[in-house]
């Protein structure tokens, strides 16, 4: 019996149509959902839509939200410009590598900028370590003797210098002391002269001239001594010698200083200086700051001493040639001291401009006397405590309370009478008062023919109170008096000489 291939009907080919057209689109397509077969009455209106699955994983993964492949036909509902906008943004993992590049630049730049601060900090810390270790006192015991300064108080330093002679280096006389009141907050540097030939009672037990003191006891035992001398707590100490100053002077390319009264001192060096205005280069400071032989003696020394040292430092710290700190750090090996290179960079940013720094200038009060060779300089008690009351006040020391020894003796006018009956006297003393300064205008004998048994020494003024002060302390006799109305006279100061003046005798 022969066998024919029976076809396909209708229904099988429209649902092996369907079939196939799902399966070659992959996922889904969507077609009417007309009510067909025996189920339309139970299905929507016509118009909708539904989508078909080629099988049930695929129905499955679409209800958890995957999607395989969608029909090239469908749209979402943008416009174009809507789609060109989203189009050329960066991506989402685009966004996140650029991001993620910024982040590395930065900490990149971050880094770069911590190594070059830590370098800049460890070099600057270099720097000021090894200028710490070139400033530092070694082994002098200065630090056991200095006493810690009151916060935002005024405080002392002590500065001194191995001067020398011209001839001699090492000569103890050629010591310069000088104590420094500074007040920072006024901006006031008060200079205070201590001469090396003051007798003291050292440790040892025994009575030597200041000079003698660190060969003694130490640095410590020269800032006692000081401390002692003047009534004043040390806060800090300096020392320098002949070829620091030297040095510091070339570093800072010479030192302007107002030369008041000429310099021809044969111990202080061949060099002279003439008076006014100048810039002196290391041998011609080393010249003025042994000088002593001026007309008014050490107290020309110490206003000297006391300008160059401020302009020294003016000049330092102007920041003309070499900064500030390059000049500590340059010189550093010429100046031992408790200072570090950061206390002596921030106390020049406090006073600078020294040239608008207020600087008195004054000496310890008293005079130079010899015996068997050997020069002493005796000290004024009464008129040291009135200088130092108006030191620590932060007045200045020349008032008429403060130092008799620094009363200009060159603008002092005099007349000198003899009151003692004793011939000659009143010359002497006018020899005397000669040497020492003063300008002598008239000598004689009183007219009243009155025997006086004391010195008087009478001003009319309260200005020239300090100048009969100074004629009483450089007689070493005399009461000062206010002569008011009961004495005529055209000078600053009259004297009339009595019966208990030793040179009448």
């Amino acid at each position: 019996m022969g066998f024919r291939k029976k076809g396909f009907s209708a229904s099988q080919t429209r649902r092996t149509s369907r079939r196939m057209g799902d399966s070659m689109i992959g996922s889904h397509h969507e077609r009417p959902s007309a009510a067909r077969g025996r189920h339309a009455a139970g299905r929507s209106a016509a118009g909708t839509t539904k989508v078909d699955f080629s099988d049930s994983r695929r129905s499955r993964r679409a209800t958890r939200g995957y999607v395989d492949q969608v029909d090239v036909a469908a749209t979402s509902g943008e416009s174009d410009a809507d789609y060109a906008r989203r189009t050329g943004r960066r991506g989402y993992v685009e966004q996140i590598q650029a991001q993620a590049r910024k982040r590395r630049l930065m900490v990149a730049a971050i880094i770069a900028v911590a190594v070059a601060a830590v370098a800049v900090f460890a070099g600057t810390s270099a720097y000021f370590a090894f200028s710490d270790s070139r400033l530092s006192l070694g082994d002098s015991n200065a630090k056991d003797a200095l006493a810690a300064p009151a916060e935002g108080e005024p405080y002392y330093a002590l500065c001194t210098a191995a001067l020398g002679t011209a001839t001699e280096p090492d000569n103890p006389a050629g010591e310069a002391y000088q104590v420094v009141r500074i007040d920072e907050a006024a901006r006031v540097l008060t200079f205070v002269s201590v001469p090396p030939q003051i007798m003291v009672s050292l440790s040892d037990g025994q009575v030597h001239p200041l000079s003698d003191a660190r060969a003694i006891g130490g640095d410590a035992e020269l800032i006692d001594q000081v401390e002692a001398l003047l009534g004043v707590e040390i806060s800090h100490f300096a020392r320098t010698d002949a070829a620091g100053l030297a040095q510091l002077v070339d570093i800072v390319g010479g030192v302007p200083v107002d030369v008041t009264a000429e310099v021809d001192d044969p111990r202080a060096g061949i060099t002279v200086l003439k008076s006014g205005q100048q810039t002196l280069d290391a041998g011609q400071a080393l010249t003025l700051l042994r000088a002593s032989n001026y007309t008014d003696g050490l107290l020309t020394q110490a206003k000297m001493r006391a300008a160059f040292t401020v302009n020294l430092a003016g000049r330092a710290t102007s920041g003309e040639g070499l900064s500030f700190p390059s000049v500590i750090g340059d010189g550093a090996a010429a100046v031992s001291t408790d200072w570090s290179s950061a206390q002596l960079i921030a106390l020049g940013d406090k006073l600078r401009p020294l040239t608008e720094a207020t600087v008195y200038a004054a000496v310890v009060p008293g005079r130079v006397t010899e015996a068997d060779g050997v020069a002493t300089y005796e000290v004024a008690g009464e008129d040291l405590a009135a200088m130092m009351e108006a030191v620590k006040a932060g007045a200045a020391p020349e008032s008429a309370e403060g130092n008799v020894a620094n009363v200009d003796r060159t603008a002092i006018t005099v007349e000198v009478r003899n009151g003692s009956g004793i011939q000659g006297a009143a010359a002497r003393c006018g020899e005397l008062l000669t040497s020492d300064g003063y300008e002598v205008e008239a000598v004689g004998n009183v007219d009243d023919g009155t025997a006086y048994p004391e010195t008087l020494v009478i001003y009319q003024g309260d200005e020239n109170e300090i100048a009969a002060k100074a004629v009483v302390s450089d007689l070493s006799a005399g009461r000062v008096v206010n002569g008011g109305d009961f004495y005529t006279f055209n000078t600053d100061v009259l004297v009339i000489i009595g019966q208990d003046w030793i040179g009448a005798s």
